[in-house]
């Protein structure tokens, strides 16, 4: 009888021991839910903030080439700029003409009323 007494207890301990087991992997489960939760949650954000980054850079990149484009716009207008030394030229061939010795202030003054007031103009 002793040892059944003993089989009964070990029974009743062993249930025990299930029941513990089992409520621990009630919990584990619980907690691998919501770390699976939590998971998805940041992936959700992750993914959000690596599509605007992939917006941003594509924005970045079509400024880039904007600018390239204007870069390049400028230096083909840039060619067609008069040299330093194509200026000082003409500043040489305006100190020998000098239009000042042909025409003072007063001059022109008179020339450009004069023509204002004719009937050309009205």
């Amino acid at each position: 009888m002793e040892q059944q007494g003993d089989l009964a207890r070990n029974v009743v301990e062993l249930r025990e021991s299930i029941k513990i087991f089992d409520q621990r992997i009630a919990q584990l489960k619980d907690t691998i839910k919501m770390v699976d939760q939590n998971n998805l949650e940041k992936y959700k954000e992750i993914k959000i903030a690596i599509q605007n980054i992939n917006s941003e850079i594509s924005n970045s990149k079509t400024k880039i080439f904007e600018l390239e484009d204007a870069i390049n716009r400028i230096e083909r207008q840039a060619d067609n700029f008069a040299k330093i030394q194509d200026v000082k030229v003409i500043e040489k061939y305006l100190s020998f003409v000098d239009p000042s010795r042909f025409l003072n202030k007063e001059d022109v003054i008179k020339i450009v009323n004069d023509y204002m007031n004719s009937r050309k103009w009205t």
